[in-house]
């Protein structure tokens, strides 16, 4: 039986709306960002899932990024967080209008009453936030749940993540790691995406990237280098009130992502060497075949100076020179024409 995770493999590359809180507290927006998402090519929306008051203290400092927005300048942390808090009721609502649309959904829950309530509602899987990459009994509290985890390694060292995977692999859940940079925007060259391959060949799981770098350039990287799912910040305005609008992508930039990552899938192809299909047309009139480098008379003993190399290529190759060298031409062949094997005796 699949899991969440074997979708996401057998989906390569695996595209992840991460809508998160730029739905402001509004179900109905929430919604239009499930449509749009839908209708750009995401195979899955994530939202996030939380009580603010049981996580972040009312004296929590503000992350710079978020000191950025000037219209929550006056307002805490976790009132700006609060605002955004969408019950178990909603996330049920959304859950089954991304049914309905044909998308999958999934949620990061924050702390652990909230991912209960996920429990609850049967979600297929979670996705576990870089600030939790450490916080190691709630990471115990989902691995003894047995629910297939996404788990992000933003802000984390070697050291925090294996300690990390090791709760996992010991309760037996299936985990996919993403390599990710905590930072909103985060800048292309501290995304680090040669950790996908560390991770790759320490712990034996999938591995994703959550990008929250400006470009796409990461992500279709990220995909070459073996990375079975991309996540990104996805709004459908960036010019909506909200800390991390700014740094999420719009519907046509989706659009064009998609489109960018599957052919960066599709441009790996094969780690065997041969000619594609269309090539062959091209071998034939750009390679080399044996042809006559003068008019050539029956009973010619063939040597090095009476044949040269040149286009099209669908005679005999130059590969075949050291076979016809020293034999007897049966018919007379014209310069520049194809030199056969059967004009030999």
């Amino acid at each position: 039986m699949h899991d969440f995770i074997d979708e996401i493999i057998q989906s390569r590359p695996y595209v992840i709306a991460e809508i998160g809180i730029n739905h402001n507290g509004d179900i109905s927006l929430a919604k239009e960002m499930i449509d749009a998402a839908q209708e750009n090519g995401a195979d899955c929306v994530k939202f996030q899932s939380f009580i603010a008051d049981n996580y972040i203290s009312k004296i929590a400092p503000k992350a710079n990024y978020q000191k950025a927005d000037e219209s929550v300048a006056n307002i805490s942390q976790r009132e700006i967080i609060k605002k955004c808090q969408l019950s178990t009721e909603q996330a049920i609502e959304l859950k089954n209008y991304a049914k309905k649309k044909n998308i999958s959904f999934l949620s990061t829950p924050f702390e652990i009453q909230s991912f209960r309530s996920l429990i609850s509602i049967h979600v297929d899987a979670v996705k576990i936030s870089s600030c939790n990459l450490t916080n190691i009994p709630f990471l115990e509290e989902v691995a003894d749940s047995k629910i297939p985890v996404l788990l992000s390694t933003g802000m984390g060292n070697i050291t925090e993540v294996i300690e990390a995977v090791r709760i996992f692999k010991k309760s037996g859940s299936r985990l996919l790691l993403f390599q990710c940079t905590s930072n909103y925007p985060s800048k292309s060259k501290n995304a680090n995406l040669l950790v996908i391959n560390t991770y790759q060949r320490l712990f034996d799981v999938p591995v994703g990237f959550s990008d929250h770098t400006v470009s796409n350039t990461a992500a279709i990287v990220a995909v070459g280098l073996g990375a079975v799912v991309i996540e990104k910040h996805f709004t459908t305005s960036r010019k909506l009130p909200g800390i991390d609008q700014k740094a999420s992508i719009e519907p046509g930039e989706l659009n064009a992502l998609v489109k960018e990552l599957r052919d960066a899938k599709l441009s790996l192809g094969s780690p065997l060497k041969e000619r594609t299909s269309e090539e062959m047309d091209t071998a034939a009139a750009l390679r080399r075949s044996i042809v006559a480098k003068i008019d050539l008379k029956k009973g010619d003993i063939l040597d090095i100076n009476m044949v040269e190399m040149k286009r099209p290529g669908d005679g005999l190759p130059p590969s075949f020179l050291v076979e016809l060298i020293g034999k007897k031409l049966k018919s007379n062949v014209k310069k520049d024409e194809k030199i056969l094997l059967d004009y030999f005796i």
